[in-house]
């Protein structure tokens, strides 16, 4: 299969390029179906992000704005034409910084996406807290560093360690600046249970970009999948029309 710049990537279908982009920890298999839909009308691409699926692992100083450059060149080079980006959880974040600063980017799905910073509890404010007291406790030689293991998400602990520290730059990276300069038209699809990245950041992100329409689906973190074909209805609509239509009830 081929790749570029160690990025493994597929294309299907003729018509418009659309970029379909994944979450962290999925891979292309993650839109398999949608892809499968979407190439009767569209030349689909979907590519494995660094550290994920076949593609190679990122640099160990690489951060959003790397995956974004990378996929920014892909696009030049071997879409070479305008393009409508999907881009989930993960992949959404990379779909707000092209939005924001790609000139063949012509219209934006955004599908459970990351890239705000979320709402933290006391718990998470406590946790934090103990955290950076026991890691300033390892960097001056009083503890040893394996006391900070357990710290972190599922996600993080579930990762390399290669993909640790990319990952913790990456969830830190507050994109609400590069959203509203978002000028190109935005879909965005949310489930209504997600609690990954709840719907409150898909209400802040309607209103930081200037043209851009909420459809709430009755899902979680993956209702583009749990509710497909409500979906694929949503976004052939979206993707069809230079209108907007009007934002579902939330």
């Amino acid at each position: 299969m081929p790749s570029f710049r160690g990025v493994h990537y597929t294309r299907e279908g003729e018509g418009r390029a659309v970029l379909l982009l994944h979450g962290w920890g999925g891979s292309i298999d993650c839109f398999a179906s949608v892809a499968n839909d979407l190439s009767g009308d569209f030349t689909v691409f979907r590519l494995d992000f660094w550290g994920f699926g076949a593609s190679e692992m990122p640099p160990l100083d690489a951060d959003i704005y790397s995956y974004a450059e990378v996929v920014e060149d892909f696009i030049n080079k071997v879409i070479a034409s305008p393009v409508i980006l999907l881009g989930h959880s993960f992949g959404g974040r990379v779909a707000i910084i092209l939005g924001a600063a790609c000139p063949l980017v012509e219209k934006i799905v955004l599908i459970d996406s990351a890239g705000l910073r979320p709402r933290q509890s006391l718990k998470k404010r406590i946790k934090i807290a103990r955290y950076h007291r026991l890691k300033k406790k390892v960097n001056a030689g009083r503890i040893e560093p394996s006391k900070l293991d357990t710290f972190g998400s599922r996600d993080y602990l579930a990762l390399p360690t290669a993909l640790r520290q990319v990952f913790v730059r990456v969830v830190n990276e507050d994109l609400s600046y590069l959203a509203r300069k978002i000028k190109v038209p935005t879909l965005l699809v949310w489930g209504r249970r997600d609690s990954e990245t709840p719907l409150y950041m898909a209400r802040k992100l309607r209103k930081m970009i200037l043209h851009s329409t909420l459809q709430v689906l009755n899902g979680g973190h993956f209702a583009y999948l749990e509710c497909e074909r409500e979906f694929l209805r949503i976004c052939y609509e979206f993707m069809h029309t230079t209108l907007f239509f009007s934002s579902s009830p939330n």
